[in-house]
């Protein structure tokens, strides 16, 4: 498949203060989207989710406003099985392209 894949973090839930720290994450809402690269206007699959994290006091902390996307896509991939995630939104791309399912709507009413 030629699919190109990203991360969109939607929300990031955070204790106001926890071990002294101020705005600590603690879930990261997200959305995992895949596209055709062929025909990336065409077929776009997507999944969301939630994913927790935990902050264990004296581990390395990032302050929030030194917080970047990577860092966050990195607690994701550290923790969720991405592949199962490509092979899902792969799956859902294939069936876009070729349906095994129709939807009919009888108009018996």
């Amino acid at each position: 498949m030629a699919n190109t894949y990203d991360w969109h973090i939607n929300q990031l839930d955070a204790k106001i203060k926890q071990d002294g720290k101020d705005n600590v994450i603690y879930i990261v809402h997200w959305t995992y989207t895949a596209k055709d690269k062929t025909k990336p206007d065409e077929y776009m699959a997507s999944l969301i989710g939630t994913h927790g994290v935990e902050y264990v006091e004296g581990e390395d902390f990032i302050e929030y406003k030194d917080l970047k996307k990577s860092d966050v896509v990195g607690w994701l991939e550290a923790g969720i099985d991405v592949d199962a995630k490509k092979l899902n939104l792969d799956n859902q791309i294939e069936l876009q392209k070729n349906p095994v399912d129709e939807y009919l709507k009888p108009d018996w009413n």
